[in-house]
């Protein structure tokens, strides 16, 4: 099989612009990037048909459904003006869902029974991590550019185990160890994937992942805490209140003043304390409510934070990938995530979820737009 970089060489790329030197001038290098140019309104159309046809079908046709828009998606993606090919169909999803229930809703149930669920819950996660290898692996050996299939070899039996003791581990260091964990699974799917004949390589380094990983994560920590601590606080001061409340009562009755002449006084001002408690009742809902909405606001505000950590990732994922004799790069920033998720679920939550292909279509320009090769 011939080089890569032999396929391509009858594409003219964008060339990379040398850096500014007095020394001699070094070859300009050849950059290629994949360019995507499906259309939201094809999307939308061809979720509205598989909308109706899930309908009909009760949910089953999902899969078919899901098939056509890969199709689509894929097929609209090019490199060097060839076109990549998706082949996978809706009858093999279907039947690959059908064997991930088998792991899954005995999984689920685990979660719910006390002290098993500390043994499930691990599990669980390192079987997401699975599910996402598993998904890409089949992904990547439907998907053709020039007739050459693209693989993901490995086991299923130590990608498992690896995201097990990753999992552990990440627990127990409570989420220092989540860099290396992160390129040592992205190290394991990528030495085993494949262009044909031709092998991926990788070589990460976590140590430049540490400072945003340790940033980012404590402002996720920080702004979760706080309407937690807040919460508590309010809660402590309250009960200190209702305390202070029983025994002021108590000692009145200790002391004798209460008498026929202020029982009657109580009876009078009966209604009045119920309304109190009324009012008591509906201010404890409105601060639940309020500390709902105060926690979910920060918990956004901390993922949002997280998604320059995930920037960094992407870039030293690309950053020591190699296939053949091409390299690559990631220009993704974390500014760039946080406007795209933004407004990907303001366009979720107008459309009811109905334009959800819309935001997934935008998710794969961006990314196409700012991966080079």
């Amino acid at each position: 099989m011939t080089t890569i970089m032999d396929d391509l060489s009858h594409h003219t790329p964008e060339p990379e612009p040398a850096p500014a030197s007095t020394a001699e001038p070094k070859a300009k290098i050849p950059v290629f990037h994949i360019n995507y140019d499906g259309q939201h309104g094809a999307v939308f159309r061809l979720h509205l048909l598989n909308v109706f046809l899930n309908i009909v079908t009760l949910g089953i046709y999902s899969f078919w459904g899901k098939t056509r828009i890969r199709r689509y998606i894929t097929s609209h993606m090019s490199l060097a003006n060839d076109q990549f090919e998706y082949t996978g169909t809706g009858k093999e999803l279907f039947f690959g869902a059908l064997k991930a229930l088998v792991i899954f809703v005995p999984l689920a149930i685990a979660l719910n029974i006390p002290f098993v669920n500390l043994v499930a819950f691990p599990v669980f996660f390192a079987v997401v991590s699975l599910a996402i290898y598993l998904a890409m692996r089949y992904r990547l050996s439907r998907t053709r550019w020039r007739g050459i299939r693209f693989s993901l070899g490995g086991s299923i039996k130590e990608y498992l185990i690896l995201s097990i003791k990753r999992t552990l581990i990440n627990i127990v260091t409570l989420g220092w160890k989540i860099p290396s964990s992160d390129i040592m699974k992205w190290s394991y799917i990528a030495n085993h994937m494949q262009y044909g004949t031709v092998n991926f390589s990788y070589e990460g380094d976590a140590s430049r992942l540490k400072r945003i990983h340790l940033i980012t994560l404590g402002i996720l920590v920080a702004v979760i805490m706080i309407p937690v601590i807040a919460g508590a606080v309010s809660g402590a001061q309250k009960i200190i209140q209702a305390k202070e409340h029983s025994r002021m009562a108590t000692q009145s009755l200790e002391n004798g003043q209460v008498s026929t002449a202020t029982s009657v006084e109580n009876e009078d001002s009966y209604q009045s304390v119920s309304q109190e408690d009324v009012q008591k009742k509906h201010m404890k809902e409105d601060n639940i409510v309020l500390f709902v909405l105060t926690f979910y606001l920060a918990l956004a505000i901390g993922i949002g934070a997280r998604l320059w950590y995930h920037a960094a990732l992407w870039h030293e994922k690309f950053r020591g990938l190699r296939l053949g004799d091409l390299r690559f790069k990631c220009d993704i920033t974390g500014k760039g995530l946080l406007k795209l998720f933004a407004v990907n679920v303001l366009i979720i939550l107008f459309s009811l979820g109905l334009a959800k292909p819309i935001a997934i279509n935008r998710i794969v320009r961006y990314y196409t737009r700012n991966i080079r090769i």
